[in-house]
């Protein structure tokens, strides 16, 4: 007798259960639904957002300069800048300890014996790195010079960016002139 009204009890509450997991499992489709609709419509807006701001045309000079205001903020905001910066301080320390250990003389110069001997990646390059011409070649002139690769480096970077930059321009130009040959064509087509 208590197994009948055990069983009256519990196949409406497994057939209760079950209606409820099915119900959650058709919220959850419609959530999901509803999630990926909303992210391709947000992916939409920041295309079409991407494709308005580059559409606003940049001179060079303002480029520059929020290149410079975004990397200065990152200087501030960017915890491995810290090491960053110890580790360029650390290899400028190493430079100075190789030049001075290349300095046989001690005349606080490396003339092209001493850059052959001991550092030849420098000597191949001596006539390059002394600038003064006076046949030696100082700290300073070593650091002038490695100031100067990585500024010829940045400028060819500069110049890929620069190139990348009027090519998107061109190609939004053609895609907003095809459009609005493509409404001057509908317009004709369909007067009003």
């Amino acid at each position: 007798m208590v197994y009948k009204a055990q069983s009256y009890f519990i196949i409406p509450l497994v057939l209760f259960l079950i209606g409820m997991t099915m119900s959650l499992l058709a919220l959850a489709d419609s959530k999901n639904s509803l999630l990926s609709e909303e992210k391709q419509t947000t992916e939409e807006k920041d295309s079409a957002g991407l494709e308005q701001t580059l559409e606003y045309n940049f001179s060079p000079e303002d480029r520059a300069r929020l290149r410079k205001a975004l990397a200065d903020y990152s200087k501030t905001t960017d915890p491995e800048h810290d090491q960053i910066e110890h580790k360029r301080k650390a290899m400028k320390e190493s430079v100075e300890e190789r030049f001075n250990y290349c300095d046989k003389d001690n005349d606080d110069s490396i003339d092209r014996e001493e850059a052959t001997q001991c550092l030849p990646q420098i000597a191949r390059h001596f006539s390059y790195v002394d600038v003064d011409e006076d046949g030696v070649i100082t700290l300073d002139e070593l650091e002038l010079a490695q100031a100067k690769s990585v500024e010829r480096q940045k400028a060819a970077e500069a110049k890929i960016e620069a190139e990348k930059i009027q090519e998107a321009e061109a190609e939004i130009k053609s895609k907003s002139k095809a459009k609005a040959n493509k409404q001057a064509l509908n317009t004709r087509k369909h007067p009003s």
